[in-house]
């Protein structure tokens, strides 16, 4: 869990994440100074910067994969509830 509010994330994360959908994401936040579980492409919870990470490379800021952002506009929760094909778990 975080201590951020909804109301503070970046706009890009409201836009796709519902309310309710954001308490489902926080178990899959990465927090500052923790190696990322994946090479992919994170959002930065404070500031809302893109970057992209090499998996073992160290959190710069709570992140959360911009793949794990709905895309819906808050409509599509499915990534919340499937595991695609060969992920690996973060924890």
């Amino acid at each position: 869990m975080t201590d951020i509010r909804y109301d503070e994330l970046p706009g890009e994360v409201r836009d796709n994440l519902s309310e309710s959908q954001w308490w489902e994401a926080q178990r899959l936040i990465i927090p500052d100074g923790q190696p990322v579980p994946e090479t992919d492409e994170y959002i930065n919870l404070k500031n809302g910067l893109r970057l992209p990470y090499q998996r073992g490379q160290r959190a710069k800021g709570p992140l959360l994969a911009t793949q794990d952002l709905s895309g819906g506009h808050g409509q599509d929760g499915t990534q919340f509830h499937s595991t695609p094909p060969g992920a690996q778990s973060g924890t």
